[in-house]
C-alpha cells in the first residue's frame, strides 16, 4: 500500500485515501494531520468512511442531527462535519446549516482509532478523549448506529 503522501489527495477517491491512512502508523498520521490541504481531504475521507458504516436497520426510530468538530487544527479553529439520520439513512453535509442534537468533539488521531475499529466511542469518551455534548441517550446509540 502506497502511503497517503505518494497518493494526489485531489484526484484519489475517499475509498483509496481511507485504505491509505488505515495502513500508516500513527506517527505518518500525526505529521499528514499538520498539513492544512492534505488534512481536510483525510478527515473528509474517514468521515465519508464512517458514513458508510451507518447501519440503517438500527435507526428506525432515530431523527437526529450530528455535528463532528475535530480539534488541533494548524492554526487553530476546528473542521466542522453535520451528519443528517432521517427515517433510516445518513446524509453527510459539509457545511454544518442545523442545530445539532448531538456534538462529538475529538481529535482526528481518535476519529482515525475509532473508524478503524482500534478503539470504541464509549473507551474514548472515558478517557475524555471523544467530548459528547448534547443528547446523551442518542450518544449512546452511536455504537449501534455506526458499528463502533
Amino acid at each position: 500500500m502506497r502511503p497517503v503522501s505518494r497518493i494526489d489527495l485531489d484526484s484519489a477517491d475517499p475509498l483509496a485515501v481511507y485504505a491509505a491512512i488505515v495502513e500508516m502508523d500513527k506517527d505518518d498520521f500525526e505529521d499528514l494531520m499538520q498539513e492544512p490541504p492534505q488534512r481536510q481531504r483525510v478527515i473528509a475521507a474517514l468521515i465519508e468512511h464512517m458514513v458508510g458504516l451507518f447501519r440503517p436497520e438500527n435507526a428506525a426510530d432515530v431523527d437526529a442531527v450530528i455535528h463532528i468538530k475535530l480539534w488541533d487544527r494548524p492554526g487553530g479553529g476546528y473542521e466542522h462535519y453535520e451528519l443528517r439520520i432521517v427515517n433510516s439513512t445518513c446524509a453527510l453535509s459539509h457545511d454544518p446549516d442545523s442545530e445539532a442534537d448531538l456534538t462529538l468533539k475529538v481529535r482526528p488521531t481518535d476519529l482515525r482509532k475509532l473508524i478503524t475499529g482500534e478503539t470504541g466511542a464509549r473507551r474514548l469518551a472515558l478517557i475524555g478523549r471523544l467530548r459528547v455534548i448534547g443528547d446523551l441517550g442518542l450518544g449512546m446509540k452511536l455504537p449501534d448506529l455506526f458499528g463502533f
